[in-house]
């Protein structure tokens, strides 16, 4: 399309009454713009790009575009006419569908008065009321469903012809004007949008829905129309729990459909949700006996994939180079020193949070499930780079420098002991004597004896057998890990940081160990990069060690030596302060 005037462009603008929007006029405006000569023309041409490059959605104007500045275009700071030439545009334009839109940019500017406002409703309403479609054109229905949003949106501010708004759309639902997708997600944006609607309009919808319900007049949005009548029914004061039970039914039934599959977890959780909201305790067991039993159907593989990338082999060679010059270079202390202090060989906090997510997982639905096949709570849908960094390069890292410190004589049972007796906070006297004589409190450096006693000698066995045998790494991790948190609260205790909660009925309660890691004081002592770490290793922010340790979830084979690297790394992390234990 071409207009050699903007006189062209006005009376297109009068004949057009069509719902889908022309996305060639933005295109067309600029050639009208680059070819008129005079001043004011060419910039009446501008207003009019600018206009048609505003997106209309939820009743406001959206820019077309945003930058990473923040700005944005189109903008009103280039009307430079303080919106003049808008203004009479508004009066002078006959067709409503443009009327509307012109009055309605002018309500979302800093000239809003209610006057603009009503104008674009009416306008808007006498387009809506002219426009015929097959109910089937889905890009109709949008574009129809985008105008009626709005004209209710609108209708709602301005507090103008509200009901009459309503009652259009009520005049519509069942009479295949508009698609059925259409009908509910419009009756449900009144629902969840509207202020101050007759209760009358939320039974209309409320019956309506049974009826759809009832009668299955549309299968496909059962579960969006059992979901409309929770809403409603607790608009109109009708009990909600037969509704939450119908619904929960049908995922249920929906969860037979993809019986050996683990969508069928996704089925369950949502049933077991509405049935607590319904208060049902008999369906509650059943569900929770069926998320048991579909656990066997989960088969998660590990895919892996073979790096031959020379650049890689280069790195691999330098890190190999780079362990045995630290092996040679340091005694025993300046080893446990240097995996205290080294700053490179895990991820920096910021990562710990991080999430690479590929545009393919925009198609996808995202399930995480925890190492007892459990549905978790975890945000992240994608990539996690710092379980990444851990596993591609800090466990192989560590295991270079604890294997050829052992080979060297280095890295022992006896000089591990030392150190930490000599050089952490776990080797001060934190016993004491009662008055009948006893020793009370901790010895820590005997509490942590077994688990490093029981890792060397399996990674001596490891070594000369070049095997990497999980059952021998049982009871190091398992003692280890439940040591740390001791160890943690310890600590926590000492400088001041809070252990304990009080609950409401008087009773002391264990603080978490993730709001350990969270008190202030904590974190003003140990850097934040090590925090993360410990994040990673014992909550659900990584490994969840703690949890899968203290619920036994752990099967033999996720016992390994890796893991017990990495825990002596953050035991000698977490004692490398000293505490005065008189305060």
């Amino acid at each position: 399309m071409k207009f050699e005037n903007l006189d062209e462009y006005y009376n297109y603008l009068e004949s057009d009454n069509s719902l889908i929007i022309d996305i060639s006029i933005s295109n067309s405006l600029l050639e009208l713009r680059d070819k008129i000569e005079d001043a004011d023309l060419k910039k009446y041409c501008s207003y009019e790009l600018f206009f048609n490059d505003y997106i209309f959605r939820d009743g406001n104007s959206n820019p077309k575009y945003h930058d990473i500045d923040r700005s944005s275009y189109p903008n009103l700071d280039l009307f430079n006419d303080d919106l003049d030439y808008i203004k009479i545009r508004a009066e002078k334009t006959v067709n409503p569908k443009y009327k509307a839109k012109y009055n309605h940019l002018l309500w979302n500017s800093e000239h809003k008065h209610r006057s603009f406002a009503t104008l674009a409703i009416d306008n808007y309403l006498a387009f809506l009321k002219t426009v015929s479609f097959n109910y089937q054109d889905s890009l109709s229905n949008q574009s129809f469903g985008s105008y009626f949003q709005n004209l209710f949106i609108l209708s709602q501010y301005s507090n103008f012809k509200k009901d009459e708004v309503i009652q259009f759309l009520i005049s519509h639902l069942g009479k295949y004007i508009i698609n059925s997708y259409t009908e509910y997600s419009l009756v449900n944006f009144i629902v969840k949008k509207g202020k101050k609607i007759d209760i009358s309009n939320f039974n209309t919808f409320f019956e309506y829905s049974k009826c759809i319900i009832e009668n299955k007049t549309y299968p496909e949005l059962l579960e969006e129309y059992l979901g409309l009548q929770i809403i409603l029914s607790q608009k109109i004061s009708v009990p909600p729990k037969p509704f939450h039970n119908r619904l929960a039914e049908f995922y249920i039934t929906k969860s037979e459909e993809h019986k050996g599959s683990f969508i069928v977890h996704d089925f369950y959780l949502k049933a077991l949700v509405q049935y607590k909201k319904a208060g049902n305790k008999e369906k509650i067991e059943d569900v929770t006996v069926l998320i048991e039993k579909a656990k066997k159907n989960l088969n998660f593989e590990l895919l892996e994939v073979e790096n031959t990338d020379e650049e890689f082999q280069k790195i691999w060679d330098l890190f190999n180079k780079e362990t045995d010059e630290i092996i040679d270079k340091y005694d025993s202390k300046g080893i446990y020193t240097y995996l205290i202090l080294c700053d490179k060989i895990f991820p920096n906090a910021a990562v710990l949070y991080e999430e690479i997510r590929p545009v393919a997982l925009d198609l996808v639905s995202v399930m995480n499930f925890d190492i007892n096949k459990n549905v978790t709570g975890n945000k992240k849908s994608g990539i996690d780079p710092y379980s990444i960094y851990i596993q591609s390069f800090s466990i192989n890292y560590l295991w270079m420098i604890i294997s050829k410190g052992f080979k060297k004589g280095k890295v022992t049972l006896n000089t591990i002991i030392d150190f930490l007796k000599e050089n952490s906070w776990y080797g001060q006297d934190f016993t004491s004597v009662n008055t009948e004589g006893q020793v009370e409190g901790f010895n820590w450096i005997e509490l942590l004896s077994p688990s490093l006693f029981s890792f060397f000698n399996q990674i001596e066995i490891d070594i000369k057998q070049n095997k990497n045998s999980s059952i021998g790494y049982i009871l190091p991790i398992d003692s280890l890990v439940i040591k740390f948190e001791g160890l943690l609260r310890e600590f926590s205790k000492h400088i001041g940081a809070q252990t304990i909660e009080i609950k409401e009925n008087a009773t002391q309660e264990r603080i978490s160990f993730e709001k350990l890691l969270d008190n202030v004081k904590l974190n003003e002592i140990i850097p934040e990069d090590d925090i993360a770490f410990f994040k990673f290793l014992f909550t659900s922010d990584g490994m969840n060690l703690r949890n899968n340790v203290a619920h036994c979830f752990y099967q033999t084979k996720n016992y390994l030596a890796s893991t017990m690297l990495l825990l002596i790394t953050a035991l000698l992390k977490l004692g490398n302060y000293k505490l005065n234990l008189e305060e």
